[in-house]
């Protein structure tokens, strides 16, 4: 079979209203479209009623809630007819844990550390039972107040532990007690046989053959009313909690419980539980079923998630590459620090956090951004970007993940007192948070030996940390990382290191990307997954000189705009960075709305106002970015955004005063009476910065579609999308209106955002012509005389070139001449392909025409 060359993604989300059938019918828009290939969240069987797909319960099935195997096959078979493929994320570091769907994780709660799929998660057995922090009162509490009950199930064989909605196995066991119980009460001596059977289990590896045949001895006593009414009766208010906690695991508040917990999670979500993929039995299950596809043909590349979670992201990259063989495209969603490189894993490149920041650095305004930090500063926004992340995450080391910092902790004293250097348990917490706080990455890759970059980032930290700690605790530090840097000597510290890694990343993620990016927001813009909040802006040099480097090193990363992670989508960072270059007129009404609207704000009963002046800003930047917006959006984004920021209310403790009267205000200037005039404002705003947004949507999505990389375009973002987080960015998609609007022909811009889809699907056009150029070619500078706000860049393959001119200002003038040196390139006839309306070739030099710039000169010549 020919492979399909790589060069245009479409991302779609699947879900049971967005299913394998309606992807089918789409197909041939997405041909006209231009893509290669169909990028698809998560399709192997998550939680029911799953909206995203990373809560896999059953690696081995395809979700039927999307059409099961069947119809992804029917949906493949599309896709290769129109000459496309399919790239599919998979989730090798996670499971979805929650309900009763994971049948790996129901046996583990069945048999505890004797199950067979132990190993298969990422369990501190050696803590004692598995930690489920469920309740909302102690274990006693919940019992006594008959909130716990028993529910046998005739169907499994099995007997759960009820609460609320969460129905848990007993162990064996119990079980064999409940059933002698049962016996007795009914005078079946039979039962009892049953009972000791059951019991016996305890004591024997859970694979035997002789389950299955005892627990349909059991579903057949279960189909006896006598004896299911004998088992509910034992659900006793003053037996429940003797039940509940002599089981494999130990449920408690879950606020304690958060604090004791003893699994490796994804990130601080209980419900999905770290996998143990470096173990080979683990890697095979939960890639049998992706490997199975790629070799029936129905996928072409993978897009492996978080591959920071796993123990040894090289090693296996190594065995993915291997098992997948060369011809299968290989992402990985790996975010790099500042001027971090891919590590040298066997894969085509990242999923692109880095490129969208690298592109969006180009539209800031590095004046207006300094003075609109200045005015962030001034409310309340204190200490440098470094130490702000800094505090952040070692807020979210005690608030999130204290149980991980628990278990490090301990290994990390244990591992010095071994080598002869003792140090305080509490003493040892204290360096490892500061360690973790200050890496200036997500994590290292240290396995038997440090390479050289991870030693520098290991000594920045070092260095940052060090202050903070009293004598005693410096030297210990050093000590420690030495211990790191010299490798897994053995296994001791092989855990250490490996736990240690394994808890960077998570810190990172939740105490800069949902924390310190919600809390600084000098231009919403700027705060985004994968960004550099010391970096906002970038000269075209800098831009310049990291594509050149990712072109020479022969990397094709996906190059997004918006994913479903993002923070804002692509088109509201557009308009968004518009402030950057009208700072002062938007300070200006700025202030004049805070003092406007001091009779919306609302005291609180503990003191201050809200919002406050930090909460009030976005709440200004928000409504411009996405204008016009419903107030329940608006309301639904805030609450997200003022929980993520702790700064006034949290996820678990909540400020209802605080989060009502910001909501309330934002709602005010919405739709209420008080906020006409603001609206009034606002709008005759858009009316000229509308336009400069939408001019650097064409400029950004011009770039994405011609830097080295692949583009991956977000479901519904080929029109113009002022959307925010999720789930504000997973609303559904019109594709009708896209489907006509591609198809017809028609003023530019009518229905709005077809001159975007236009752009986009002219571009894709010339990739599937020329892709050897986007995908081999080189990246090369190109001079701009008498515009500083225009870059040029040509790319450059076997004889081929493509010229790209794009403005990144698109507040900037509009009228004039652009002149472009394209020094050494072809002189042959430039042929416009979009935009250059007004173009003139002499000798070397191009002269276009501002008003061709409103949206992108690209021409292409041969040798």
């Amino acid at each position: 079979m020919t492979k399909i060359p790589l060069t245009g993604t479409y991302r779609v989300q699947f879900t049971r209203e967005f299913t394998f059938a309606d992807a089918e019918r789409l197909v041939p828009y997405w041909k006209n479209l231009g893509v290669s290939h169909l990028y698809a969240s998560p399709i192997f069987r998550a939680r029911t009623g799953s909206q995203h797909g990373y809560d896999v319960v059953d690696h081995d099935a395809v979700n039927p809630e999307l059409g099961g195997i069947e119809g992804l096959r029917r949906l493949s078979a599309a896709l290769k007819g129109a000459g496309m493929g399919l790239i599919a994320d998979i989730v090798p570091n996670h499971a979805g844990v929650g309900g009763t769907g994971n049948a790996r994780w129901q046996d583990v709660l069945e048999f505890g550390r004797r199950s067979r799929n132990a190993r298969f998660f990422d369990i501190d057995w050696g803590s004692g039972p598995l930690i489920l922090p469920i309740l909302d009162g102690t274990l006693e509490e919940v019992a006594e107040a008959g909130r716990f009950g028993l529910l046998p199930d005739r169907k499994s064989g099995r007997v759960y532990l009820t609460f609320e909605d969460h129905r848990l196995p007993l162990r064996p066991e119990t079980i064999g007690r409940l059933i002698r119980d049962a016996a007795a009460a009914t005078g079946r001596d039979d039962l009892a046989v049953i009972g000791d059977q059951w019991a016996e289990l305890e004591s024997i590896r859970a694979a035997t053959s002789g389950r299955r045949a005892r627990r349909e001895a059991l579903s057949e006593a279960l189909a006896d009313d006598t004896v299911l009414q004998a088992v509910r009766a034992a659900a006793e208010p003053s037996r429940m909690a003797q039940i509940a906690g002599s089981q494999h695991y130990l449920l408690m508040h879950w606020r304690e419980g958060a604090e004791r917990i003893n699994y490796r999670r994804f990130f601080d979500v209980n419900e999905l539980a770290g996998l143990r993929v470096e173990e080979p039995v683990v890697f095979d299950a939960v890639h049998r079923l992706p490997l199975a596809l790629i070799r029936e043909g129905i996928l072409d590349g993978l897009r492996v998630d978080h591959i920071d979670g796993l123990a040894d992201p090289a090693a296996y990259c190594r065995r993915l590459r291997e098992a997948v063989g060369p011809d299968v495209t290989l992402h990985v969603e790996k975010i790099l620090g500042e001027d971090e490189p891919l590590p040298d894993w066997p894969v085509e490149g990242t999923t692109g956090y880095e490129t969208l920041n690298l592109v969006n650095g180009l539209f800031v305004d590095p004046v207006g951004y300094d003075l609109l930090a200045r005015d962030a500063a001034a409310n309340g926004i204190e200490g440098s970007v470094e130490e702000r992340i800094r505090s952040a995450k070692a807020e979210i080391l005690e608030r999130s993940f204290s149980a991980e910092l628990d278990v490090l902790s301990r290994l990390g004293a244990d591992l010095c007192r071994h080598r002869g250097h003792p140090v305080r348990l509490r003493t040892m917490r204290e360096i490892l948070t500061g360690l973790i706080a200050a890496l200036p990455v997500y994590r290292t890759y240290v396995t038997d030996t440090a390479g050289d970059r991870d030693r520098a980032y290991l000594q920045a930290a070092v260095e940052a940390a060090r202050p903070d700690l009293r004598r005693g605790g410096k030297r210990a530090l050093s000590f420690l990382v030495q211990v790191i840097l010299e490798g897994a000597r053995d296994e001791e510290s092989r855990g250490f290191i490996r736990r240690f890694q394994q808890l960077s990343g998570p810190a990172m993620a939740k105490g800069y990307e949902d924390t310190e990016l919600y809390r600084n927001v000098a231009l919403a813009s700027v705060n985004e997954v994968g960004s550099h909040l010391a970096r906002p802006y970038l000269s075209p040099e800098v831009f310049h000189k990291t594509l050149q480097a990712t072109a020479a090193r022969g990397l094709t990363s996906l190059t997004p705009l918006s994913t479903h992670d993002t923070k804002r989508g692509a088109d509201t960072r557009a308009r968004l960075n518009v402030l950057s270059e009208i700072a002062e007129t938007w300070l200006q009404l700025a202030h004049r709305w805070r003092a406007r609207h001091a009779d919306l704000r609302r005291p609180l009963p503990r003191g201050g106002m809200a919002p406050d002046a930090a909460d009030e800003s976005l709440v200004y930047q928000t409504l411009f970015g996405v204008w016009p917006v419903s107030a329940d959006r608006v309301r639904e984004y805030l609450t997200k955004a003022l929980r993520e920021a702790k700064r006034h209310t949290t996820w678990i403790d909540q400020n209802e005063a605080y989060e009502a009267a910001t909501l309330d205000f934002a709602t005010a200037l919405v739709e209420g009476e008080a906020g006409a005039p603001f609206r009034r404002e606002l709008q005759d705003l858009l009316a000229t910065a509308d336009e400069a947004g939408r001019r650097n949507s064409l400029a950004q999505t011009a770039l994405q579609l011609t830097i080295p990389g692949v583009p991956d375009v977000y479901r519904g973002s080929e029109f113009y999308e002022y959307v925010l987080v999720d789930p504000d960015n997973r609303r559904p998609v019109d594709f009708e209106i896209r489907q006509a609007a591609l198809e017809t022909k028609g003023p530019e811009d009518d229905p709005p955002g077809r001159a975007k889809q236009h752009l986009i699907a002219t571009l894709l056009g010339v990739r599937r012509t020329y892709p050897d150029v986007f995908l081999k070619g080189d990246y090369a500078p190109l001079p701009v005389m008498g515009a500083d706000d225009v870059i040029a860049f040509a790319r450059r393959y076997d004889g081929e070139s493509l010229v790209v001119v794009v403005p990144v200002r698109g507040a900037g003038p509009t009228a004039g001449t652009v002149v472009v040196d394209v020094g050494s390139l072809p002189q042959a006839r430039w042929r416009p392909i979009v935009g250059a309306r007004e173009i003139r070739a002499e000798g070397r030099l191009l002269r276009i025409g501002r008003s061709s710039l409103s949206a992108v000169v690209i021409s292409i010549a041969h040798d």
